[in-house]
């Protein structure tokens, strides 16, 4: 007979008894360290382990104990973990799917969740601040360049007037006037130059939120250089139109001088006048040669006051108005100790209109056009005006001098130095 009909069958309840005991071997560790060191013992275990048994209520054969025993010395039901390796992690991770698989979601969700969170907190609210940018520096960028062109188009305004101006000028100082508009001309031509740099700057022909993101310093760098090429040429404009302005002027009234020589020669009746017309007359033609535009204005302009007062009468009187003061006192820097007294007068014509007169202040020098003045008189006159109109309110005696046609000054009818200020 073979092995496998001798051997007996070991029925499944008799197996599961046989684990059963294992286990129940486990549990009493100690006890099993102990009697299982020598087989003499073997039979005592196993009459413990049916006490046990039999305490429970259970009734289990000797031999499925003694079996139990044996599987525990033989280690037939304890665990042995697989040896590790790249099955053994595969399988154990596909196992385990289900918990990782969780894990994993949670982990994604939570990294979601700050991803959706930066993004509308920080990426969003910075795209449109770049994009709020990009559309101002545009809307700048647009500006500049309709700058820049109403710029060019008032050098062009500007360069006309004045080569109209210059083809005016007198021949006797047509070199001076020639030279100094060149100057005005070269300005000008740099002035446009620069705006022709400055209109071409290739960083601001295409802006938007990309390239303000990526390149955004050096875009604002070039507007604000732009804007400061605007500046310069605003400023420089404005200079040679003033120049332009002055030429021009100076060109028309130096056209009309001799005319208007003749006519203040014509109406003088003093020699001293005729010859302060001449003198003025000279020094405006000699300041333009030596490119004194200033003071060849300045002349002009004396020489016009002077045919304006040459050709007017009129009467000095006080002012006597309710409101408006009569006289007045003043005291010097340098000595403060000292008073000067000044009647307040005024210009009226034949027909009673109030004249604006060039005045000269004896204080600073300046020459202003006003209807009222100031006469410097002796402290005696100042007093008797000051006692007539405390008396009733008005001045009575208030005519102190005429100006006839011819002469440059009035006819005083008191005691004056001739001294005249414009404010007090």
């Amino acid at each position: 007979m073979n092995e496998e009909s001798t051997t007996p069958k070991i029925e499944l309840s008799e197996v599961m008894l046989a684990m059963d005991v294992v286990d129940t071997l486990r549990h009493q560790q100690s006890l099993v360290e102990r009697e299982l060191q020598s087989e003499e013992r073997e039979a005592e275990l196993i009459a413990k382990l049916r006490t046990i048994y039999a305490d429970q209520g259970l009734e289990v054969t000797d031999e499925v104990i003694a079996e139990g025993v044996k599987a525990l010395r033989e280690e037939r039901f304890a665990y042995r973990p697989p040896a590790p390796g790249l099955k053994t992690t595969l399988a154990r991770l596909y196992v385990n799917r289900g918990r990782w698989a969780k894990r994993a979601s949670v982990l994604l969700a939570v990294l979601l969740g700050f991803g959706l969170v930066h993004h509308f907190l920080f990426v969003v609210p910075a795209e449109r601040k770049l994009d709020a940018l990009s559309r101002q520096t545009i809307k700048q960028v647009t500006g500049q360049l309709e700058q820049i062109a109403g710029l060019k188009d008032q050098i062009t305004t500007v360069t006309g007037e004045l080569e109209k101006a210059v083809q005016l000028a007198p021949a006797a100082i047509q070199s001076a006037i020639h030279k100094k508009a060149e100057q005005t001309r070269q300005n000008l031509e740099a002035t446009g130059q620069q705006l022709d740099l400055a209109a071409r700057l290739e960083s601001l022909k295409k802006i938007t939120s990309g390239t303000m993101k990526e390149d955004g310093d050096r875009i604002r760098k070039a507007v604000s250089e732009r804007q400061g090429v605007l500046e310069r040429a605003q400023s420089t404009l404005e200079e040679t139109r003033d120049t332009t302005r002055t030429i021009r002027s100076l060109i028309e009234r130096l056209n009309g001088l001799e005319s208007l020589r003749a006519d203040a020669v014509e109406a003088a009746r003093e020699k001293r006048v005729s010859e302060q017309i001449h003198d003025l007359y000279n020094n405006a033609f000699t300041a333009v040669k030596k490119g004194d535009f200033e003071a060849a204005d300045a002349a002009c302009q004396a020489l016009e006051n002077i045919r304006d007062q040459l050709t007017q009468e009129y009467t000095v009187q006080i002012v006597s108005r309710p409101g408006s003061s009569s006289g007045a006192w003043r005291t010097t820097v340098d000595n403060p100790n000292v008073r000067n007294y000044y009647l307040i007068v005024e210009a009226i014509s034949a027909s009673g209109q109030r004249l604006e007169l060039p005045i000269i202040s004896e204080e600073d020098g300046q020459t202003l056009r006003v209807t009222e003045w100031g006469l410097r008189v002796e402290r005696n006159v100042f007093e008797q005006v000051r006692r007539d109109k405390e008396a009733d309110g008005i001045v009575n005696n208030k005519i102190v001098g005429s100006k006839k046609r011819g002469y440059l000054s009035p006819d005083y009818t008191i005691a004056t130095t001739g001294g005249t200020i414009t404010s007090w």
